[in-house]
């Protein structure tokens, strides 16, 4: 059997191998610091057990063992003999901070073990017809879910939105419609950033209420609309848009509902007019990232391939195919989310 040259695992005992069988139990722990609170009291200034246990309501003995472990997966240290949360911990983790984003975990890490559990019978049988539906249809058509899971996406999304608005010059263009746009975050971040463009979000009904509230919380309404509506139906795209995007739902979807999208975009817009993606996006080699790949993976499910990552070429490859020109991708979020734009020739 031939060997892989410099192969780094070479000589090593199984410590690695064991890593990856038992990540599980991390998240789990972290989810259930989250769920006590466990951070927050720590940033308000808890430290011992005693102190922990009455932030959270948890009785002393089960806020040391919670402690403990947090330690071992260096989330919290100790300064001057008193418990402190890690850096990122206290900027991501704790309840009042802007950036916090535990919500999202939180949901994310419950829905995904739920999915994971079992996985390897979803190889077998699998077939190529295309399947009865999404994943995530489920989570959307339930009015409770829906606003969970775009609640949590907000916090979390909201500095990449704001990255987005930075990089992409959302100031040549006029209206956009930003489809499967959630929370309206990435609408609010481009608003808050650049003068003069409207834009209007369009997503799952059930989501709509919510991705209203936080437009008016960023007093906004006079320039983000939020409406139903469905980017695999040609009909939702009327309007006087210049700029349309896709803003991590393609993923989700097979090969030729991406091309049947992007047809829509294509049609619907102007000459000279902007389609804009952000997306799970594998390398050129299609040997990772990690993140992308789980996802690529993940959509096998109940007999049937729900979903594929693209490739950065394949992206682009797509985007041709539907008519576009000058379609170019780069690293959004890196080894995560690739941004994919292109332009209706004029």
């Amino acid at each position: 059997m031939s060997k892989l040259p410099n192969d780094p695992t070479t000589g090593k005992n199984s410590e690695r191998l064991n890593e990856l069988a038992f990540s599980f139990k991390k998240s789990q722990a972290l989810v259930a610091a989250l769920e006590c609170g466990l951070f927050t009291a720590i940033s308000s200034g808890a430290s011992t057990p005693e102190e922990i246990g009455a932030y959270c309501h948890i009785d002393p003995e089960t806020a040391d063992r919670l402690l403990i472990i947090c330690k071992a997966l260096d989330l919290v240290g100790e300064v001057d003999g008193r418990n402190v949360n890690l850096d990122d911990v206290e900027r991501f983790l704790v309840q009042e901070a802007p950036t916090y984003f535990g919500d999202y975990l939180r949901f994310t890490v419950s829905t995904e073990y739920e999915e994971w559990q079992g996985y390897t019978g979803n190889l077998k049988d699998v077939s190529s017809e295309v399947p009865p539906r999404k994943l995530y249809e489920g989570d959307l058509d339930d009015a409770d879910r829906a606003r969970e899971f775009t609640q949590s996406g907000y916090n979390a999304s909201l500095p990449l939105a704001h990255r987005l608005a930075k990089r992409f010059d959302f100031s040549r263009f006029k209206h956009w419609l930003d489809f499967a746009g959630g929370s309206g975050c990435y609408a609010i971040a481009a608003c808050e950033r650049h003068d003069g463009i409207q834009v209007t979000v369009k997503d799952h009904p059930n989501v709509v209420p919510v991705a209203t509230e936080f437009i008016a919380k960023h007093n906004l309404q006079d320039r983000i609309t939020a409406q139903p509506g469905d980017f695999l139906k040609a009909a939702d795209y009327g309007g006087d848009y210049d700029l349309i995007s896709f803003i991590t739902p393609l993923h989700w979807y097979l090969r030729d509902d991406v091309i049947k999208t992007l047809r829509h975009a294509y049609d619907a817009l102007p000459p000279g007019g902007g389609v804009l993606i952000v997306g799970y996006m594998l390398n050129d080699t299609r040997s990772g990232p990690v993140d992308p790949a789980f996802y690529h993976l993940q959509a096998i499910r109940e007999g049937h391939y729900t979903g594929h990552v693209p490739s950065g070429p394949e992206y682009v490859s797509y985007l041709e195919e539907a008519g576009f020109a000058d379609a170019r991708y780069e690293w959004l979020l890196p080894n995560r989310l690739g941004q994919i734009e292109a332009r209706k020739p004029s």
